[in-house]
């Protein structure tokens, strides 16, 4: 008589059950995430953390045939996989975006892509294109200026915000393209507000004005440099303890 044994897997709780979900999110939410886009007038570092499994901040690089590099930065309402799924929406509207379009009518092509899903969520963000001879143009939708780190100078920021992505699909505040002239051995700081929320322990927020500060008193030879000494100070200010969102930062150095 042959004796037959049967190995069954018990079933997954509900909890265990979004637990792999929310995995396999995250897997693939990281494999989508782009590679930055190297090129020979600009240094390139960047740090990406999710909070949680899943993140909902977003970043995202465009190369057109003039060899000038567009980046976005963004940071989508939420948490968890709302906010996740919102970011996966970011990156196929970028996709679809033609490359030499001006960043004001990327966003705004991005924002028209967004709100007519009628998700009821919204994305922060903010587009800014380099060219090869140090023209910068940036647009920004409801998220924290981009600052410029002069290379012999004060860093400055940006003061048109516009508003963020997928609240109304015709902008009551219409997305402004501005201009700066790049100097060899100039930085562009672009950021979520991850990075500046964050709390030391008597709850004070670091804040933009942290940031600067900081930039203000140093300078940098090259982006890693610099997003490193930013990374430091903020850890050290909240004792790594008091992170409570993703965070998003690049720094780019033209040269």
């Amino acid at each position: 008589m042959t004796n037959i044994h049967k190995t069954f897997n018990a079933p997954m709780s509900a909890g265990e059950h979004f637990l792999r979900e929310l995995s396999l999110a995250a897997e693939f939410q990281q494999a989508v995430l782009p590679n930055i886009i190297s090129t020979d007038y600009l240094d390139i570092a960047l740090h990406y953390q999710p909070f949680d499994m899943v993140s909902g901040d977003v970043y995202d690089f465009k190369l057109n045939r003039e060899k000038e590099l567009a980046m976005f930065v963004g940071d989508a309402t939420g948490h968890g996989i709302s906010a996740a799924l919102m970011t996966m929406m970011v990156h196929i509207a970028i996709d679809s975006l033609t490359p030499n379009l001006s960043t004001d009518e990327s966003i705004r092509k991005l924002n028209k892509l967004i709100s007519m899903r009628d998700t009821h969520r919204f994305v922060t963000g903010v587009f800014f294109r380099i060219a090869p001879n140090g023209k910068l143009t940036v647009t920004h939708a409801g998220h924290p200026s981009i600052i410029i780190l002069p290379n012999n100078d004060a860093p400055f920021t940006f003061d048109s915000a516009g508003c963020p992505l997928g609240l109304f699909e015709y902008e009551p505040v219409r997305y402004i393209e501005q201009t700066y002239q790049l100097k060899k051995g100039d930085q562009i700081i672009a950021y979520t507000d991850g990075m500046t929320d964050q709390q030391n322990p008597t709850g004070t927020t670091y804040g933009e004005e942290g940031l600067l500060k900081l930039i203000s008193n140093n300078k940098f030879e090259s982006s890693q440099a610099c997003l490193e000494l930013i990374k430091q100070d903020i850890d050290k200010y909240s004792n790594s303890k008091n992170v409570r969102d993703d965070t998003t930062l690049i720094v780019v150095t033209y040269h």
